[in-house]
């Protein structure tokens, strides 16, 4: 008897849709477009947006909530607890955009592993390629247009850019290994970037 309710508990925690969607991860530097590619590929194709960002913002975690308030950084375990709890089995068929997350080259297996608890694996790690000075103009521009205050302060960007290089970038190498990796010149127009990405996904 206690094999059949091991095997049970397994296969509750182990939901595998028929048709699962694509699961996908968006990075790049600042102001590359990450955003805009996962609200359209939302609005288009209904995949499911999570951003890892807003997960911390928006949790009733007193815990999180204690930790942002303090200004320190939220752990990995901390951020899989969010993840988990955000993803629905619907979600599963869909499709999910990971945005945010993996934002190091640690976190990466820990993504694999959720995913690989929930029945589904990572289809592809889309890196959107900008350069540092277009992407540093259009944060001034983002800054300009919509009054953002974490847009506006030079030192704060160039902090940024430098966590990004040190921590983020070094995830190209490590999903051009896994054969996961997509790279896509978001230097182009957004449509022309949804273009490429819906014909790599297969996306109708």
């Amino acid at each position: 008897m206690d094999i059949i309710k091991d095997f049970n508990t397994f296969l509750n925690e182990r939901y595998v849709p028929d048709n699962p969607g694509k699961m996908v991860v968006i990075f790049g530097p600042p102001g590359s477009g990450k955003g805009t590619l996962a609200k359209k590929l939302k609005e288009k194709y209904g995949m499911k947006h999570i951003s890892t960002g807003d997960l911390i913002r928006n949790s009733d975690d007193e815990e999180i909530k204690e930790i942002v308030a303090s200004g320190k950084f939220v752990s990995d375990s901390q951020i899989i607890k969010l993840l988990r709890k955000a993803i629905k089995d619907e979600d599963l068929e869909s499709g999910i955009i990971f945005d945010g997350f993996p934002r190091t080259v640690s976190q990466a297996p820990k993504l694999d592993s959720l995913l690989g608890k929930k029945g589904v694996g990572l289809n592809c790690a889309i890196f959107l390629d900008v350069p540092e000075d277009v992407a540093k103009e259009r944060i001034k521009g983002r800054s300009e247009k919509e009054d953002r205050k974490d847009d506006s302060d030079p030192k704060v960007i160039e902090k940024r850019f430098e966590e990004y290089k040190e921590k983020t970038l070094p995830l190209v190498e490590v999903y051009e290994k896994s054969k996961k990796l997509f790279k896509v010149d978001g230097t182009k127009g957004s449509e022309e970037v949804l273009k490429k990405v819906k014909n790599k996904l297969k996306l109708s």
